[in-house]
């Protein structure tokens, strides 16, 4: 059994290699030095006394939207507290807030921890209209100028009250600016016209980072985070690094994957950092391309097994009638095979059974999740197309994360499961 603590490892610090933001968040983002300028010219009003902007800041997750402007806010702040400036930055996490009622009210709970410290509760029992008044009464409580961040403000889909009534409210002494965090390029186009105009003043993109970007980002990571390395070149991170237990080809590899995949520097963050502790739990000296290459395997075989166990009844149902015709023998099943299938499923768990064409709908999402492989086939001339589907995934691996539902569970381990043996 292994010891906790031991002096034989590769990390120097393990924190600067984990992809929680709040375990660690770099205090540079050289990657976003254009990205940051725009920010920089957004709030610079705000610093000078005048009204400040509204913008939206767009981009895919992992791109360094909520850091980039962390790290811009937290210097306007320090720069309005040293010259004596009524500066107020108030940051709202949106993810999970399906309603501009959620938003209202934990920004209401911000506005007055901001005045009161932690600890303040979420207003409850209001109407919306009575939400607003209080949110406007905040405002006017704290004055000066306040900067308001709604962080992944697309959750609330189409209703865009909080954004509508924000964007026209005058609270009295009070320099307001709202900025919209969005991971959903189509958020801003489906807002109403007026709430677009408003808070559309500025309008910032965060690209996705090209393998370049990435390997810097992960070389000054492994600079800080493992032992006996470190880089030469601040503005070349990864051309200048030279380490005792990290081989020259991990880092490349590790950045095409997630170059090649979204961009997201988070997820190759997290892929170098489980390619280390692999290295490090096994005991060997360096961590090389094959750890990687494992750790891309076991990442995206567990996320695929979260996808199992998150689908809804109707995706369950349909995984099931591929792993069926898996089980029996038939490869590539047709939809209308495989619906057939389906319809005696739906009535062994008492769920309404959906059309064909929306139980391919499902098949169709699967598929583009990677847990199934779909082909389309000609029937012969004439006679039109037919798409077949197959497991892109062992059977085991649907059994065993699909059983600990509630409805299937049973299912499952008496129809399913005995047939597999």
């Amino acid at each position: 059994m292994r010891s906790f603590g031991g002096d034989d490892t590769i990390f120097a610090d393990m924190d600067r290699l984990n992809p929680n933001t709040q375990t660690y968040q770099p205090e540079t983002l050289p990657e976003r030095e254009a990205e940051l300028n725009d920010l920089h010219s957004t709030l610079e009003p705000a610093a000078q006394g005048y009204d400040p902007i509204n913008a939206f800041v767009y981009g895919p997750t992992g791109q360094g939207k909520t850091v980039g402007i962390g790290l811009k806010t937290t210097q306007l702040q320090q720069y309005a507290d040293k010259h004596d400036k009524d500066v107020c930055v108030v940051h709202v996490r949106c993810k999970g807030m399906e309603k501009s009622y959620h938003v209202m009210t934990h920004l209401i709970k911000a506005l007055r921890e901001k005045q009161y410290g932690p600890g303040e509760e979420l207003p409850s029992g209001h109407p919306k209209k009575t939400l607003f008044e209080m949110i406007i009464s905040e405002l006017e409580a704290i004055g000066g100028t306040v900067i308001v961040i709604l962080d992944e403000i697309d959750a609330i889909g189409n209703d865009d009250y909080v954004l509508y009534e924000l964007s026209r409210a005058n609270p009295e002494d009070v320099r307001l600016s709202l900025i919209g965090i969005t991971n959903d390029y189509r958020f801003r186009d489906n807002l109403n016209a007026d709430v677009r105009s408003s808070l559309g003043e500025d309008e910032i993109e965060f690209a996705p980072y090209d393998a370049n970007q990435l390997r810097n980002i992960l070389a000054r990571r492994a600079a800080g985070g493992l032992r006996d390395t470190s880089f030469s070149d601040p503005d070349n991170p990864f051309e200048t690094l030279e380490s005792d237990v990290l081989a020259e080809d991990a880092i490349p590899l590790a950045s095409a994957y997630a170059a090649q995949d979204s961009g997201d520097a988070r997820e190759a963050i997290k892929l170098m950092f489980r390619a280390c502790r692999f290295a490090d739990d096994a005991g060997e000296a360096a961590v090389t391309a094959e750890h990687v290459q494992e750790a891309h395997e076991y990442l995206e075989r567990a996320a695929v097994e979260r996808g199992i166990r998150s689908l809804p009844m109707q995706r369950a149902l349909a995984l099931l009638t591929v792993t069926q015709a898996t089980i029996t023998g038939t490869k590539a099943a047709e939809t209308k095979d495989l619906h057939d299938i389906y319809e005696v499923f739906c009535n062994d768990v008492d769920a309404d059974a959906i059309s064909e064409r929306r139980f391919r709908d499902k098949l169709n999402d699967l598929a583009d999740s990677g847990i199934l492989t779909k082909e389309t086939r000609g029937r012969g001339q004439g006679l039109g197309k037919t798409n077949r589907y197959e497991l892109d995934v062992k059977i085991q691996t649907v059994l065993d994360n699909l059983e600990p539902d509630s409805r299937l569970g049973e299912f499952v381990e008496e129809t399913l499961r005995p047939r597999h043996k």
